[in-house]
């Protein structure tokens, strides 16, 4: 497939100038244009919009951490606590997990960054869904006679966090495009959601004490994704601020083999 883009740095829209030169082309190989455009794991974007913008992927990552982080601590019932302390996380789930995490999957789509505004975009309905789960103004569970024991009530959302587990699957696929931190935090999370849905599933068959031994082994595995992803963070950030040293992610947009296209570009 070949692309024609037209740079003229004197005509740039940003850069108010009226001027219109016309450059030759200069052929880039797929895996160039992929580190220019595509931007996979939370690269430093290039181009005029990301000097305009910034990087916004630290903001979703941080949302994402500060909702993760206590959530494990209450599935692995830390200090007393456990899953009915998620009520308190109700008001984070709307505003960190619904709106901050969508605000920074919509930058990512403005810079043209698809994986990453696909994973924030539905990460930020994922809080959300939860929020309304847990919202006591909706009651949801009162729909279900026997409440949170019902059967149907578990049952929900075993299948809720089964598809959850299907597509994190596909985002572990794809992420062996970015980096070593992307794939690690997607590796943690597949056994996370499959661990939940399979807890909901014994709680609706019953099983109570089974069902709460899977939900702390869930917890486990999210205290694992949440320091992945708390470094991953770090590096972000460190990148952000110009700090003097950083902290290697592990590139792997070279691991698999791309599919052969030519693309033509006029920079």
């Amino acid at each position: 497939m070949a692309m024609a883009i037209h740079n003229n740095t004197d005509s740039d829209i940003e850069k108010g100038s009226s001027h219109h030169i016309d450059r030759p082309p200069v052929q880039l190989t797929s895996e160039q244009y992929e580190k220019l455009f595509l931007q996979p794991g939370g690269r430093i974007p290039a181009g005029g919009l990301s000097l305009r913008f910034g990087n916004p992927t630290p903001l979703p990552v941080l949302c994402y951490l500060l909702l993760l982080t206590p959530t494990s601590a209450f599935l692995m019932g830390w200090g007393g606590a456990d899953a009915t302390s998620m009520t308190t996380m109700v008001g984070p789930f709307y505003f960190l997990g619904g709106v901050g995490m969508s605000v920074g999957a919509v930058m990512e789509w403005i810079l043209g960054n698809t994986f990453p505004f696909v994973v924030f975009m539905t990460f930020s309905g994922f809080w959300l869904s939860l929020a309304t789960l847990q919202d006591p103004l909706h009651a949801i569970a009162s729909a279900f006679t026997g409440g949170t024991e019902a059967a149907a009530y578990n049952k929900g959302l075993m299948f809720f966090f089964a598809f959850w587990t299907v597509a994190v699957t596909f985002y572990l696929i794809c992420s062996l495009r970015t980096n070593v931190a992307f794939v690690l935090i997607f590796l943690t999370l597949t056994p996370l959601l499959a661990l939940l849905s399979a807890g909901y599933g014994q709680l609706g068959n019953g099983n109570v004490e089974l069902g709460q031994t899977l939900m702390k082994a869930s917890g486990a595995c999210a205290f694992a994704n949440a320091c992945i992803a708390w470094y991953l963070f770090a590096s972000l950030l460190f990148r952000a601020v110009d700090m003097p040293f950083t902290l290697p992610v592990g590139d792997l947009s070279g691991f698999m083999r791309k599919r052969n296209r030519d693309i033509e570009t006029r920079v």
